[in-house]
């Protein structure tokens, strides 16, 4: 590498990290700058119920029909999910506990009672050719809430929608009760009870229908409302409420300062130790942990299905031991290479060939710790896949930042500096004592 080359590296590099750290620290409201209401991005990061306060609830299925009835315990966990995200909780997690009981964690509620009554609720979606005041007939029945995929708030004409998606067998059944009732009403009862007529314009054929209403054509939350109503009673299974719980947000908080804390004073310390052992290779791997941090940090803020919790904090941690146990393998095998080789041997060799030499010992452990978090992500709890997920996240990016970063910053001090082992701290006994043999003969000479 060229000195020009190094002078590039090092400037890119130190825009990066300022670059980084800025917008990791400071933030923009009220439209400073030209920016409106930036937030730095470590405040983004999703945090998860231990950490944010909030609300989990457990809810058993009614198992009176246990045909299919894990397809349809999985088919109620995305509609669930499809639900509390229309309702605005973007954050909320939902996921299976044995064969019959589903886990839903809400960060951030005001209002958990209104939250569990509406899940805990059974709800019984059917579209009906009888209106209101109407007898029930079998052949009035045109499609069941089983049927109905997905219900959501969209914009027609500038005006709030309720939109609606049916399966494959709803949407020729919807088609056939749509093509019977043009110009009437197509009424839509949940628990034997009308809730509203809406009129059919059109045969609609491709499952996709809208419902307008003045009700709320202004009005998103109570779009909303008939939404939840709507994908409540297209549950696959009934649920009841069997366990809740509300977490104060301030263990949280003390726990996420303390980790804080604890991790600041941590990579401090392994800065200042690993310039004591490795001397401008430390330099290296201290800047190379910098870049590793801000670009963790940016990575768990952006995106928000990675949510932090105690046991993500947990792997966050780990992951960092792992990357500076990457740099230790490095620069052990350098100082292996430069202390056995023969008297004739450079710093860049030894350089290069140890950075080779421990490729295959780094990505042996990291691949192997992926695979056990892949294992632990598909098949642990919400608290082991939080773990699992920030631990595999910061393997990839220590692989990156030890393979690639430390390695172009080591190259680049290389190039004004290669001459003195001293610097590296590395020592080779046979060039040792040549240099002190070829003074001694000089001595003698004189």
């Amino acid at each position: 590498m060229t000195r020009a080359k190094a002078i590039v590296v090092f400037v890119v590099m130190t825009i990066l990290i300022v670059m980084g750290t800025t917008f990791a620290f400071v933030s923009l409201d009220h439209g400073e700058l030209g920016l409106y209401d930036y937030k730095a991005y470590p405040r983004t990061i999703s945090l998860g119920l231990d950490m944010k306060g909030g609300v989990y609830a457990v809810f058993e299925a009614n198992t009176d029909e246990t045909k299919n009835l894990s397809s349809r315990m999985d088919g109620t966990v995305e509609q669930l999910s499809t639900m509390l995200y229309n309702k605005g909780y973007t954050e909320a997690q939902v996921s299976r506990v044995g064969d019959d009981r589903i886990r839903v964690e809400v960060p951030d509620v005001s209002d958990p009672e209104t939250l569990f009554t509406l899940i805990g609720t059974p709800s019984k979606l059917e579209f009906r050719k009888e209106g209101k005041g109407e007898t029930f007939t079998p052949e009035g029945l045109k499609v069941t809430g089983k049927n109905l995929e997905d219900a959501y708030v969209s914009m027609d004409d500038g005006s709030y929608v309720v939109a609606l998606q049916f399966d494959s067998t709803g949407t020729k059944k919807f088609a056939d009760a749509t093509s019977e009732l043009q110009g009437k009403a197509l009424n839509i009862w949940i628990n034997d009870e009308w809730v509203m007529g809406p009129t059919v314009n059109s045969v609609i054929t491709n499952g996709k229908a809208i419902i307008t209403s003045s009700e709320w054509a202004n009005d998103y939350d109570a779009a909303s409302a008939v939404v939840t109503q709507l994908l409540a009673g297209a549950f696959d299974v009934q649920l009841r409420l069997v366990e809740s719980r509300e977490i104060s947000a301030t263990l949280g908080e003390n726990a996420l300062s303390t980790s804080l804390i604890i991790g600041a004073v941590a990579i401090a310390l392994i800065l200042i130790l690993m310039v004591l052992l490795y001397r401008l290779l430390g330099v290296a791997s201290g800047i190379a942990l910098i870049y590793y941090i801000i670009t963790y940090v940016f990575i768990l803020s952006v995106f928000p299905w990675v949510q932090l919790t105690l046991a993500g904090i947990a792997g966050v941690l780990i992951s960092i031991g792992m990357a500076v146990d990457a740099n230790v393998i490095i620069f052990s095998r350098i100082k292996d290479e430069y202390r056995s080789g023969t008297g004739e041997i450079s710093i860049q060799t030894a350089v290069k060939s140890g950075f080779k030499k421990s490729i295959s010992a780094i990505m042996d452990g990291n691949v192997t710790t992926l695979l056990g978090c892949l294992i632990m992500y598909f098949l642990g709890t919400s608290a082991i896949k939080s773990f699992a997920l920030t631990l595999g996240i910061g393997i990839i990016i220590s692989i990156f930042t030890a393979l690639v970063v430390t390695r172009l910053l080591v190259s680049s001090f290389l190039t004004f500096n290669r001459d003195n082992p001293k610097l590296y701290n590395l020592y080779n006994k046979e060039k040792e004592e040549g240099v002190k043999a070829t003074a001694q003969d000089e001595e003698v000479a004189e």
